[in-house]
């Protein structure tokens, strides 16, 4: 068997700067006895990276019960450089500025109106000002994450960015990004089945299977608007997708028409519901048994061993997670858990920046350990 040396080292290199984001600091040492590349390799790989700036020496670490030296330990160099994260709605455009370590240096959410119907030119000005100062190699790469309904105009806009930029641009989803997100950012190592329900305008999931995305036949899996549920009225059938009653836009439409609110949020809509409105309580009762009744086909489907809401209402209204569970005999059997999602707000941002991290340094689609 011939093996290519320079293909073995490119595999090292690659191994080491895994190992380097996901434990360091570390020691020269640890990575050769973790990795199970002997020291004299390590400590080849570890200069290049020095030299090319990408990770940095930042002290000593403890030394062994046996005494002697204290060992140099190394980390992802932060300095190295920054990532611009983009997050577009039909209503709002999030950018955040990342740090090459995943350190948030600068977030902004910017409600997009007819006004800024020129989007690349807003863009334009917020990545200007977005830039980070006395980094080694500057912008690094851009993320854009996109609800479903925006997949057309993301197209445009990542032609444009690579143009205008001559960077590394990626496109995801916004819910394929929050699955990213809840994968990379957890520390609990034994979660490697789970789902994460973004519910905003519309309502879809991203999937990890196994700790690996799954896009489906066309990227197209996790499209939950696509789902159809029949029901009955006065003997006849009629269906209706997930979005009639679970996507949050539903909810807003469905409160504003009924309660002649215009403009209403999720805030204000929490304060109702705990006052007991009833054309509230309405909604969000359909709200809640349509939800249920996605879950439970996810549920049946892929048997997760976790499901991640991803919803500003949930976030306010944190009971309703409840009367979900109450809707969900299945889960007597299956054990999946659902929780409510931790920084929702940023979930798709910076599963964005994981996903652009692995671009950059080509580092591959295994799970890495970018917690905060």
């Amino acid at each position: 068997m011939v093996i290519n040396k320079q293909a073995m080292r490119k595999s090292n290199e690659i191994s080491v700067i895994k190992h380097v984001i996901n434990y360091g600091p570390i020691s020269r040492s640890q990575i050769s006895k973790d990795l199970s590349i002997n020291k004299v390799t390590i400590s080849s790989i570890l200069d290049d990276l020095l030299a090319k700036k990408y990770v940095k020496e930042i002290g000593e670490g403890e030394s062994t019960i046996a005494g002697g030296r204290r060992p140099l330990l190394v980390s992802f160099n932060s300095e190295y450089g920054y990532f611009i994260n983009l997050e577009m709605g039909s209503k709002t455009l999030k950018i955040m500025a990342t740090l090459a370590n995943g350190y948030i240096n600068r977030f902004e959410e910017i409600a997009l109106s007819a006004k800024s119907s020129n989007i690349k030119s807003l863009l334009q000005k917020k990545i200007t000002d977005f830039s980070v100062p006395n980094t080694q190699k500057g912008l690094l790469g851009i993320s854009l994450t996109v609800h479903k309904k925006e997949q057309l105009l993301s197209d445009s806009l990542v032609s444009w960015l690579k143009e205008n930029y001559s960077i590394p641009v990626i496109v995801a989803n916004n819910a394929d990004a929050a699955a990213i997100f809840q994968r990379d950012f957890s520390s609990n190592n034994e979660i490697k089945d789970l789902i994460t329900i973004v519910i905003d305008e519309t309502i879809n999931a991203g999937i990890i299977i196994n700790e690996n995305l799954y896009t489906g036949f066309g990227n197209n899996a996790g499209d939950l608007s696509e789902m159809q549920f029949l029901f009955s009225s006065n003997e006849t059938m009629a269906s209706f997708n997930p979005d009639t009653y679970c996507s949050q836009e539903a909810v807003l439409k469905n409160i504003s028409k009924n309660e002649g609110l215009n403009n209403i949020s999720i805030q204000e809509i929490a304060k109702l519901y705990f006052k007991g409105n009833k054309q509230v309580n309405k909604s969000i009762s359909q709200f809640v048994k349509g939800l249920a009744l996605v879950l439970n086909n996810l549920i049946a489907i892929f048997s997760p061993q976790m499901i991640i809401l991803d919803s500003t209402l949930l976030e306010n209204i944190p009971n309703l997670l409840i009367q979900v569970k109450n809707n969900l005999p299945i889960l007597r059997k299956h054990h999946t858990q659902l929780q409510i999602a931790r920084k929702s707000r940023f979930a798709p941002l910076l599963g964005g920046y994981s996903l652009l991290l692995r671009e950059v340094f080509d580092l591959g689609n295994k799970r890495l350990r970018l917690i905060p």
